[in-house]
């Protein structure tokens, strides 16, 4: 009894497992590919046509770009890293850039401008050099400058429009003046190693040495010195000429505005000014300065080198 009991039993068991077997043997695909199988393939299908998807829009971004574009920005990448390593005269936003150097301006002063509220005179250039500072940071620039002006004059006829004819004087000008001044320009750049440069200067200047004033008497067209109190040239100085209401004889010197005189002893520095700036590497400037002030028209130049 018990041997065919467990008889029953195994065929029982074929009869439930043969069935399932034959369920999961029709389930499974063509070519024996179980479902873990066939989901990775399709993962890997999925990614296939998402990597070719990728690749097809960088192309047509690439053909959108317009052209020279990645050309530029490549070019100035190089400028911004060539600055940054000290190897390009370009100048990077936002850094500040300290230069030391020096200057020289030949300043004018025309006949024509003295004739404004004068006659006589004559055209003066005034050499006028010195040191500068310079602090730069994107485009602009204060330029401090300590300079030296020669405004020296050998004989110059000259009286003020509003006095009579027999007011001539011989002017013999020592004088200097020792300026200190500070440029603000601006610049517009052209390229990294040249620029246009605009702005104003303002300044004091200190004023040193003699003025030398000479009573005169009119000869004809000529203005000549007179040698003392009413001796002018025998027989032709008019009345009035050589009096000795100026006392301006024998080397008289103007007195300055602190003992009651003329002479100024502060002077003003006030200019608009232009001019060109030329970078050929990072540590040189070289400058072409152009303007007109106080003192007149000038023309300059500078050199200066990067701390």
């Amino acid at each position: 009894m018990k041997s065919l009991n467990i008889s029953r039993v195994c065929r029982g068991s074929l009869a439930l497992v043969l069935p399932l077997l034959s369920a999961t043997a029709v389930a499974q695909p063509e070519g024996g590919d179980t479902p873990t199988e066939k989901a990775i393939a399709d993962s890997d299908v999925t990614t296939e046509k998402v990597g070719d998807v990728g690749a097809a829009d960088s192309d047509v971004q690439a053909e959108e770009q317009p052209e020279g574009q990645g050309d530029v920005s490549a070019e100035m990448q190089e400028q911004i890293d060539a600055a940054a390593l000290g190897q390009s005269a370009a100048e990077l936003p936002g850094e500040t850039y300290l230069f030391v150097g020096a200057r020289f301006r030949l300043i004018t002063v025309p006949k024509f401008m003295l004739n404004m509220f004068a006659e006589g005179g004559q055209t003066v250039n005034i050499p006028n050099y010195g040191l500068e500072f310079i602090v730069r940071k994107d485009g602009f620039e204060y330029n401090m400058g300590l300079s030296w002006a020669d405004y020296s004059i050998d004989g110059m006829d000259f009286k003020s429009s509003t006095e009579p004819d027999d007011a001539w004087e011989i002017i013999d000008s020592e004088l200097g003046i020792l300026y200190l001044q500070n440029d603000f320009m601006w610049s517009n750049e052209f390229s990294p190693e040249f620029s246009l440069i605009y702005g104003t200067g303002v300044g004091l200047g200190f004023v040193f040495g003699d003025l030398v004033r000479t009573e005169a008497y009119r000869n004809g067209d000529e203005i000549l010195p007179c040698s003392g109190p009413g001796f002018g040239a025998p027989g032709v100085a008019e009345p009035g000429y050589c009096d000795d209401q100026g006392d301006h004889y024998n080397g008289y010197t103007e007195p300055s505005w602190a003992d009651g005189g003329s002479k100024a002893i502060l002077f003003p520095w006030l200019a608009l000014q232009t001019g060109f700036r030329y970078k050929p590497t990072r540590d040189v400037v070289t400058r072409l300065d152009l303007g007109f002030g106080t003192s007149g028209f000038f023309i300059g130049l500078g050199a200066d080198y990067g701390l």
